[in-house]
C-alpha cells in the first residue's frame, strides 16, 4: 500500500472521543459529512463535549475491550483514529503498568480497525516521543514521568509494524502543543492562563528554548487533512511556528494583564530541548495543502473568553 492521498473519508472510528482533542476532531469530521463512531471508556463517560448529530454515533467500549469493536459497530469503516490513551497528564505519566497496557492497546485497535474494513489508522503521537529519543543521547538522568514519552514512541512504531504487515495505511500526527477553549488539562498554556487571571505569579525556565503551540480548530482540521491526504508510513508535524517559549508567553500575558510580571529564570532550564529540525515541519502543507490559520493571539483570546465564562456559569452555579 504505497500511497492513499486519493482515498475520501466517508466514515471513521475515534477513539478517545469525548477528550478534549478526540471531542474537536468528531465535531470537525461530522462537519465535513463524515460519518462518525465516536468511542468513549464506557455509559459513565462525560459526553457533554461530543456534537449532537445525526451523523454521530457513541460507541461504549473501554481500551481493552477493543475485540468487541467489530460487534459493536455492524458498518464498514474505513479511517480509524487513535487518541485514547490513559495517563497523558500528571503523575500516572510515570506509572509503568498503565502506560504498558496503552501500547497493548493500541497494538489492538490496529488489529481490530482491520476487521472493521479500514484502510488507513492514524495514530496521535507526540512530540514528547522526541524528547525522550533526544534525552537518552545525552546520557543526562530521565524523570519517571517520561515513561509515558517512551511508551509513545513504542506504540508508534508497533502500530506502524502491525499495519504494514495487515496491508492498513499508517499515518502518525506528531502533536506539538494544542490549546483552546474545552481543555481542562495541567498543560502549559491553560496553567499559564488560570493563573495570570487570577493574578498568580508565573514561575518559568528562561524561556529561550524553542516552542511551538496550535489552536484546537487548526489541530483538528489537520487531523482530517491527514484522513483524507496522508500518505503512507508517513509522520507528519502537527503546529504552527516554532519560537522562543518566552515570545509565547509574553504574548499571553499582554493579553490578560500587560503589566503582570513573569518570573523568567525562576525556574532550571529543561534537561532536553527540541530544535525542531527532528521533524518535517513543511510535511503536511506539501501533502495535503494544509496551513496553521489562527494567529496565537486571537486564539488566546478565544481561549481566555472561554474560561472566564465557565468560571462566571459555575460561579453563578
Amino acid at each position: 500500500m504505497e500511497d492513499l492521498g486519493g482515498l475520501i473519508m466517508k466514515n471513521a472510528v475515534v477513539t478517545g472521543a469525548n477528550g478534549f482533542v478526540g471531542a474537536a476532531l468528531c465535531y470537525e469530521l461530522v462537519k465535513n459529512d463524515v460519518e462518525v463512531y465516536a468511542v468513549c471508556r464506557n455509559e459513565a463517560s462525560n459526553l457533554s463535549r461530543l456534537v449532537q448529530s445525526p451523523k454521530l454515533h457513541v460507541v461504549f467500549c473501554a481500551q481493552d475491550q477493543y475485540k468487541k469493536l467489530p460487534e459493536l459497530i455492524s458498518d464498514g469503516v474505513d479511517t480509524f483514529y487513535h487518541f485514547a490513551w490513559e495517563g497523558s497528564s500528571g503523575s500516572i505519566r510515570g506509572n509503568s503498568e498503565v502506560q504498558l497496557e496503552n501500547v497493548r492497546c493500541s497494538c489492538e485497535a490496529v488489529r481490530f480497525s482491520k476487521l472493521l474494513g479500514c484502510n488507513k489508522f492514524i495514530f496521535a503521537s507526540s512530540i514528547m516521543e522526541y524528547e525522550i529519543q533526544n534525552a537518552i543521547k545525552t546520557e543526562a538522568k530521565i524523570g519517571i514521568n517520561t515513561i509515558y514519552s517512551s511508551a509513545k514512541v513504542a506504540a508508534s512504531y508497533m502500530c506502524q509494524a502491525i499495519a504494514n504487515d495487515l496491508d492498513i495505511g499508517y499515518c502518525c500526527g506528531i502533536i506539538s502543543n494544542i490549546y483552546g477553549p474545552g481543555e481542562t488539562s495541567p498543560r502549559l498554556v491553560n496553567s499559564v492562563i488560570r493563573k495570570l487571571i487570577c493574578d498568580q505569579h508565573c514561575s518559568f525556565s528562561s524561556g529561550i528554548q524553542l516552542y511551538d503551540f496550535i489552536y484546537i480548530d487548526d489541530a483538528v482540521r489537520a487531523f482530517y487533512m491527514i484522513g483524507e491526504k496522508g500518505k503512507n508510513n508517513r509522520r507528519y508535524y502537527i503546529g504552527s511556528k516554532p519560537k522562543p517559549l518566552k515570545n509565547y508567553l509574553l504574548e499571553i500575558r499582554d493579553v490578560i494583564n500587560p503589566e503582570s510580571e513573569l518570573g523568567f529564570g525562576e525556574l532550571p532550564q529543561p534537561v532536553t530541548v527540541l530544535n525542531y529540525d527532528e521533524f518535517n515541519v513543511n510535511l503536511l502543507y506539501q501533502d495535503s495543502g494544509f496551513k496553521a490559520e489562527i494567529p496565537f493571539k486571537e486564539g488566546i483570546l478565544r481561549t481566555v473568553n472561554w474560561i472566564k465564562g465557565e468560571e462566571n456559569r459555575h460561579g453563578q452555579g
